[in-house]
């Protein structure tokens, strides 16, 4: 897009690869000065380079990026600024992807330069192969090096995460174990007796009490103290065990 006397004028590109929308000068022409100084296009590459890089800084392995070759006979106003990397809305920085570069002036002008991001990591697997209903242990759990972009049903990195969760639908040996291929089991049912536990000033106190409700490891549930019927919420912990002031 030019803007020309106040009105803005489309263009198409002539390079379906790198997509330009320019918005320059009143007297400036789109790609190019008057003495022929152009933009250089692999300075738009590095910056759409270590734009990607950094989105996936916080990963252990750095993301293996493919970016299109730009086409030589584009012309751009040489950019007087630092270039702006920037994802597009709805865009991730995984995959077949784009990603935006913008100059901010004196000559505006914006291009999107499309781009390949594999991005790798370790995730859990099947160990052997696992019925429907399998109450999951260590030992049916392993990790393997997977390209993270390809596995849009999500992934679990941790084993010990699924580690007594109960298999929604049979799954082969290697076969990564999304999120919604397991169900939490309840570590507490309702009406179960469970010892209700509380730390107050260094000293420990058991008492014992039934839980009114499903009671998951690590979330929180109401119990009736045994003795007292009052009603209590503390942390479902290892053993049954409902600690309370956590």
């Amino acid at each position: 897009m030019i803007s020309q006397g106040g009105e803005p004028m489309r263009i198409r590109s002539r390079f379906p690869h790198l997509l330009v929308m320019s918005a320059c000068g009143l007297a400036t022409p789109a790609f190019a000065l008057a003495d022929g100084t152009i933009q250089r296009l692999d300075a738009i590459q590095q910056t759409v380079h270590a734009f990607l890089v950094d989105q996936h800084r916080d990963r252990a392995e750095p993301p293996q990026i493919r970016l299109q070759p730009p086409d030589s006979r584009l012309r751009l106003a040489p950019c007087g600024s630092p270039l702006e990397a920037f994802l597009p809305s709805g865009v991730r920085a995984v995959g077949n992807t784009t990603v935006g570069v913008r100059c901010p002036g004196p000559q505006t002008w914006t291009i999107y330069q499309n781009a390949n991001v594999q991005v790798f990591g370790h995730v859990t697997v099947a160990s052997r192969v696992l019925n429907r209903g399998t109450l999951l242990r260590a030992a049916d759990l392993r990790t393997e090096r997977r390209e993270l972009s390809a596995l849009t049903s999500g992934y679990e990195t941790a084993p010990e995460r699924l580690v007594g969760q109960r298999l929604q639908r049979a799954l082969t040996a290697g076969a990564v174990i999304p999120p919604n291929a397991v169900r939490a089991v309840p570590t507490v049912r309702r009406g179960e007796t469970v010892t209700i536990v509380i730390e107050s000033q260094g000293m420990k106190v058991s008492s014992s009490g039934a839980a009114l409700n499903d009671g998951y490891l690590g979330q929180r549930l109401q119990v009736r103290n045994a003795s007292s019927e009052r009603v209590v919420e503390g942390v479902v912990i290892e053993g049954r065990r409902i600690e309370i002031g956590r």
